[in-house]
């Protein structure tokens, strides 16, 4: 039954072309991060040279390499000291400042500009949480970034919660947990994981596209009425069903990832995956991981949040008369934090929901990177347990449902 499944899916029209969308989704979003990588530098004969691709990339990461490692103070300091040098003796770095020389951009600059990307957020003013400029901060002060990056997450909490002790105490506890110093091996864009997590949207329209019809359609062509009166109809032969779809979508899933995630590591590099995740997003993030650990929560957590919108679809799809109504009420629902998230922001409604670890600044990467608590009373729950807890029991209830529901299904 479970062979037969898997192939009356894969034999649909439909099915295929959908397959074959998400393939090819999942390599242009590898490849489209990749082309907006650009650099240009000057010669030895004073000519412009313009990179772009790969070839951007690997440039980049040539000029960057003699700061690669832990960032220790002594780096910062060193760093920041020949960046105000620079620009006393060039002027500040401004769109509009066409006379600072390319040349000096390029190799006084642009080689340490990942090391001192996070100093301003953490020399922030404490009182509104505006950035500094790299040129104001005192070079005597650089070398206890670390002590600082702790009172300014402090700070940062206090701006957003009210100074709500519990969640200060909370995130402060999770800090210290974090590997210091942090790591940093230039080259890897913050746009790439954007990328992934768009793709994983689209992957989830795509999946929740493919379970849409699996009992509305039996429902609406007749077929279904002859086999749940079969000798292994009803339960035997809807947990059959959601096996073989459940296998499809994971290996589907996981096969998109691996092209998507493949091409942007093979262009950026494995070695920049050594970078800590503090270094490319919030110098506060509250998780200890790397960009390679970071890449395997993302797409384990988007998996778990497809399955789960999946079984709600599968719900769905038990109740309704059509495949139509099946596929719009459930790409709506499965679209709805990413639509609520835009209207209200942060709030309960959100993260209670089976994709609410799917979609931009919803998603469960940005909740790993950044400071994000559900206020509970005097307390907050962080937003990736909601978002994985919630998942989880979502995934049990919905499938238990959709096993009921197909059970209990008369013809009307």
């Amino acid at each position: 039954m479970f062979i037969v499944e898997l192939k009356r899916i894969l034999s649909s029209r439909r099915t295929l072309i959908i397959l074959g969308i998400g393939l090819i989704m999942s390599t242009l979003m590898g490849i489209l991060p990749i082309t907006y990588e650009t650099i240009n530098y000057t010669d030895a004969n004073g000519e412009v040279i313009s990179l772009q691709g790969k070839k951007a990339i690997e440039y980049k990461k040539s000029i960057r390499s003699k700061y690669d490692g832990e960032v220790t103070g002594e780096k910062l300091k060193s760093a920041l000291t020949a960046y105000q040098k620079v620009i006393k003796e060039n002027g500040n770095i401004t769109e509009d400042n066409e006379k600072f020389p390319l040349t000096v951009y390029t190799e006084s600059i642009s080689p340490i500009k990942p090391l001192l990307s996070k100093m301003p957020e953490v020399f922030a003013d404490p009182q509104t949480g505006v950035g500094s400029e790299l040129k104001d901060i005192p070079i005597e002060k650089s070398d206890d970034f670390y002590n600082k990056a702790k009172s300014h997450l402090e700070d940062v909490i206090s701006l957003e919660y009210d100074g709500n002790k519990k969640i200060i105490d909370t995130a402060s506890e999770m800090y210290e947990k974090v590997e210091m110093p942090f790591s940093l091996y230039g080259g890897y864009s913050r746009d790439a994981f954007d990328y992934i997590t768009l793709n994983i949207l689209i992957l989830l329209v795509l999946c929740v596209s493919i379970a849409a019809p699996t009992f509305a359609e039996g429902y609406q062509n007749g077929s279904d009425c002859i086999l749940r009166c079969t000798k292994f109809g009803r339960i035997p032969f809807v947990v059959y069903k959601i096996l073989a779809l459940f296998f499809i979508i994971i290996l589907y899933y996981l096969v998109c990832m691996l092209i998507q995630i493949g091409i942007l590591n093979y262009n950026f590099g494995l070695e920049c995956l050594n970078t800590s995740i503090q270094m490319l997003f919030s110098a506060v993030g509250l998780v200890s991981l790397n960009l390679g650990q970071l890449q395997v929560a993302v797409v384990l957590g988007g998996l778990l949040s497809i399955l789960c919108t999946v079984a709600l679809t599968l719900f769905i799809s038990a109740k309704a008369r059509t495949s139509l109504t099946a596929i719009l009420i459930s790409v709506v629902t499965a679209l709805l934090p990413t639509i609520v998230y835009a209207v209200v922001g942060t709030s309960w409604l959100v993260y209670i929901l089976p994709s609410s670890g799917i979609g931009m600044q919803n998603s469960l990467l940005y909740q790993l990177v950044d400071i994000n608590f559900l206020p509970m009373g005097n307390a907050g729950v962080w937003t990736p347990y909601m978002i994985i807890g919630g998942a989880v029991v979502e995934l049990i209830v919905f499938l238990m449902l959709s096993v009921y529901s197909y059970c209990r299904h008369r013809v009307g």
